[in-house]
């Protein structure tokens, strides 16, 4: 598969990933809390790996949770996908929670703490 048709097939299955999240998923926690950060599909179109990244980090969030209830949701993106782009092949659905939101607010705190300090 060409660069330029796998960009174009990642960028349409964030559309449809991210519509469907919000139009179709009944599990309110992964509704409000989540949205589509990466997409990336293999050379070989066989897995489709998709990155979420969490909204909300003010309350005490259970990644685990979310993490067993986007495992359960894998087959149901996958059907959509398949419904909705004409493509032989449906790559195998593979979930991952993204960290780099929560890292920067966790390097923010330490330097604002820094600053604190030496302000004093």
């Amino acid at each position: 598969m060409n660069d330029r048709r796998k960009k174009g097939l990642e960028k349409e299955i964030s559309r449809i990933v991210g519509m469907s999240l919000l139009t179709e998923v009944k599990n309110e926690k992964i509704k409000n809390l989540l949205s589509v950060h990466k997409v990336e599909l293999t050379k070989d179109g066989r897995y489709l790996d998709l990155t979420f990244s969490i909204l909300d980090l003010k309350n005490s969030i259970n990644k685990e949770k979310i993490m067993e209830d986007l495992e359960k949701l894998k087959g149901f993106f996958r059907k959509i996908i398949g419904s909705q782009l004409s493509i032989r092949f449906v790559p195998e659905v593979r979930v991952h929670l993204d960290d780099s939101v929560e890292h920067g607010i966790k390097i923010s705190s330490i330097l604002n703490e820094i600053k604190q300090k030496d302000s004093e």
